[in-house]
């Protein structure tokens, strides 16, 4: 009888320690947005950026400009939230947004400053398939922003 008691303690330490190490590996939630820092892209734009609390960037506020083959534009704004169905994936001080749809394709990538300030590209493609023509896509250059200093 004594066996079993010291298997089932040594089972239960063990499960202790397995759920200990994966709590601490699960990626926190963000934050909720406590700050706001303001910037620009090279299409003239504004960028607002959220951070929380520990100045960690959970929103943005922006537009894109892509341009089409035959000198057309499509503008799109973009404003995603993380943990609003879109993932901000972060590695470091390295930041990755990505949101699609239907037809459009809108990406960041950005180094974020040890005080929230967030630099780097985003980019846009629209492919659109009219009825009477060949598709084609509408992309925007590599737009370079920043927000905060």
């Amino acid at each position: 009888m004594g066996v079993v008691w010291i298997r089932i303690s040594v089972l239960a330490a063990i499960f202790a320690v397995v759920a200990a190490v994966s709590l601490t590996r699960l990626e926190q939630a963000p934050g909720k947005p406590v700050a706001t820092k303001y910037g620009a892209t090279s299409q003239g734009r504004a960028f607002a950026l959220k951070l929380d609390a520990d100045k960690t960037p959970v929103a943005f506020d922006t537009a894109l400009s892509a341009l089409c083959p035959m000198g057309r534009t499509i503008s799109m704004p973009w404003s995603p939230v993380a943990g609003d169905g879109v993932r901000f994936n972060r590695d470091g001080d390295r930041l990755k947004v990505a949101e699609w749809g239907d037809g459009w394709r809108l990406e960041l990538d950005g180094r974020v400053s040890d005080g929230g300030a967030l630099r780097g590209t985003m980019s846009l493609v629209v492919n659109v398939r009219p009825k009477t023509r060949a598709p084609f896509d509408c992309r925007s250059p590599k737009v370079r922003f920043s927000a905060g200093r």
